[in-house]
């Protein structure tokens, strides 16, 4: 959801819903470039430098990682979030002389956010999704990921004889 909105901003070509949309590697235009699941090659060894997207638009780079922790956790994923990728950023910085910033989206397997979650929306210019319909495609995730799992558990008879 979160690639196909940023994708949008930047005027590449997206599927008509987010849902059907297959994140490419790399997506680049005359307005920007996003990474998917890309390692980022630095001079020197980084121990976290594989996150989930990042955004190079104009003058910014933008590390973005996203988590759905249980809901107790979040807060706690979230600045593990940003503390994780500091080297890295600071590393891009260097070599490509363009200021970082990390941008977690977290949200909890239940739903629970941080009050930060709509800054991070606001810092990625997709405000349009509101932060309602990340607790609702985390909690259907949630559910289908269940579904899945109790399915496979066959209840145990007993026989008496």
């Amino acid at each position: 959801m979160i690639h196909w909105n940023i994708c949008k901003n930047i005027g590449a070509p997206v599927k008509k819903n987010w849902y059907n949309h297959y994140p490419g590697k790399v997506v680049e235009n005359d307005r920007g470039k996003i990474l998917w699941d890309f390692r980022i090659q630095t001079d020197r060894r980084i121990e976290h430098n594989t996150p989930d997207i990042v955004v190079i638009i104009q003058e910014t780079i933008n590390i973005i990682d996203i988590a759905i922790p249980g809901d107790p956790r979040v807060r706690d994923k979230e600045i593990e979030k940003i503390n994780k990728y500091q080297e890295l950023g600071r590393e891009m910085t260097r070599l490509w002389r363009k200021p970082f910033s990390v941008i977690p989206i977290v949200i909890g397997a239940m739903g629970a956010i941080t009050s930060n979650l709509g800054k991070h929306l606001i810092d990625l210019e997709i405000m349009e999704l509101s932060t309602a319909q990340f607790q609702k495609t985390a909690i259907f995730r949630t559910a289908q990921i269940l579904r899945k799992h109790l399915r496979s558990f066959r209840p145990l008879v007993e026989t008496r004889t």
